[in-house]
């Protein structure tokens, strides 16, 4: 009876330093977790800059200039509205975005979504029939985010020949939006001599996969801003460049 009454203790024993053991290291682990998040997190802020600017399109809705002042405490500075898509559609907020935006001094570009369904002829006239060129603030947008329809040497083939026709019209580089998976498995190492606005939602960074700099960070589509009565996507620019990096010379 006694010796299967100690043998009890000694089990419960173990079972209590056991479980006490679990919850120091649970502990350990989270405290361990939280400080590699907050010092990871302090080296993002540092790199991400703080000139911050949004992109919008028709599905923000429809936009009170007037009021788009900040997004929480941050001036936006810039903004890049979308013009068209493909070879024919054109946004229909476009215009009273474009002008929205230039009458508050916020610097405004225009970008045109590239379609691997449609010819880079016609989506080059497309988009230069809608813009007004002498009116641009910052250098041209292009977002790629799809590659069906074309294979890999198509894709390359037609995607920088839509780049070059819009360099010779412009007589400057576009800039390359697209998001961060895209990047890596598509354009990594193929498209250095851009600009790049990428799109990676949080608290981390783009990674990019050839070690190249981004240069505008897309890291939210939940933004909050007044005169906007839907969630708009909210941009950083990188610290190792500026507004000038991305403006008409």
């Amino acid at each position: 009876m006694m010796s299967r009454l100690w043998d009890n203790i000694k089990f419960e024993s173990i079972i209590s330093v056991s479980i006490s053991l679990t919850l120091i290291q649970m502990v350990a682990i989270r405290t361990l977790y939280q400080e590699l998040i907050e010092n990871n997190n302090s080296l993002l802020t540092a790199s991400s800059g703080k000139i911050f600017g949004i992109d919008v399109s028709h599905h923000q809705g429809d936009i009170n200039w007037n009021k788009v002042k900040k997004w929480e405490d941050n001036n936006i500075q810039f903004a890049y509205i979308k013009a068209t898509e493909g070879a024919t559609y054109v946004d229909k907020t476009y215009k009273k975005n474009f002008k929205g935006a230039k009458k508050q001094n916020i610097l405004t570009g225009s970008y045109h979504y590239f379609r691997t369904t449609s010819s880079v002829k016609d989506q080059f006239e497309n988009f230069i029939q809608t813009i007004s060129k002498k009116d641009q603030d910052l250098i041209p947008l292009i977002d790629v985010e799809e590659k069906k329809n074309w294979n890999n040497t198509e894709f390359h083939k037609n995607f920088k020949e839509f780049l070059e026709l819009i360099e010779n019209y412009f007589g400057q580089k576009p800039m390359i939006y697209t998001v961060n998976s895209f990047y890596n498995i598509n354009l990594s190492g193929r498209y250095n001599d851009y600009h790049f606005l990428i799109g990676r939602y949080g608290k981390n960074s783009p990674n990019m996969r050839d070690k190249s700099n981004w240069t505008i960070w897309q890291f939210s589509e939940t933004g909050k801003v007044d005169g906007i009565p839907k969630l708009v996507d909210i941009d950083v620019i990188n610290s190792k460049f500026s507004l000038s990096d991305i403006k008409m010379k």
